[in-house]
């Protein structure tokens, strides 16, 4: 998924990424494994971010104290609505047991009026404004992202650091140590790896007609 939205990043026009998420995980194995992992990801997409429709945030109070965000809620293009349990990671689609909701209106426009809505004020909950005003914004700055960008005057919503700071650290992003996508790959971190590989250059050959070099 992180190769599918790099690839769509670079392109002049392509869509707007938006991620509001926990700045810090509360535990202390999340912390090594799953934030760990999501840097990886964010540092892809950041750089891949060439037009700058790109954003990964945490919100926070007004008080300055950071909000952990446990719902896992999608919107796309106001045309589909996804909630659920599942993280955007190996474990969760593959390991875990979750349940989703997916809401698609492709051909209702009362329905989409009403998606949209519902995306901004999710996000001017965070930054601490009426949807209205993040609607507002958009339509006269022209996207979601300098929307955000103007309207987070406050600092509400903080930029995720996707930096790792040891070897160790680096060591369990580039394994997805914690994130098993099956059983039979548990301990095996190896077999994990060239997976991943081995999915990102069948995507490469795909976008390039098969002409991806390995």
């Amino acid at each position: 998924m992180a190769e599918s939205l790099a690839a769509r990043l670079g392109e002049p026009d392509g869509p707007e990424v938006v991620l509001i998420t926990t700045g810090k995980s509360p535990s202390w194995f999340d912390q090594l494994t799953m934030d760990r992992a999501r840097g990886a990801m964010i540092w892809r997409l950041r750089s891949a971010d060439i037009f700058g429709r790109f954003r990964a945030f945490y919100p926070r109070t007004s008080g300055g104290s950071n909000i952990i965000v446990h719902s896992k809620v999608s919107i796309f293009d106001d045309r589909i609505v996804r909630v659920g349990s599942a993280n955007l990671n190996n474990r969760s689609f593959g390991f875990d047991t979750e349940l989703e909701l997916g809401v698609a209106c492709d051909h209702d426009d009362a329905a989409r009026v009403n998606v949209s809505a519902l995306r901004d004020r999710l996000v001017g909950h965070f930054l601490g404004v009426t949807g209205d005003a993040v609607g507002k914004a958009r339509a006269e700055l022209g996207g979601l992202v300098p929307a955000i960008d103007t309207l987070n005057r406050e600092g509400r919503l903080v930029p995720v650091d996707p930096s790792r700071r040891s070897a160790f650290e680096e060591f369990i992003a580039a394994y997805h140590v914690g994130d098993p996508t099956e059983v039979s790959d548990s301990w095996r971190l190896g077999r994990r790896r060239e997976r991943l590989f081995d999915e990102a250059r069948a995507q490469g050959e795909r976008r390039a007609g098969g002409s991806a070099v390995r």
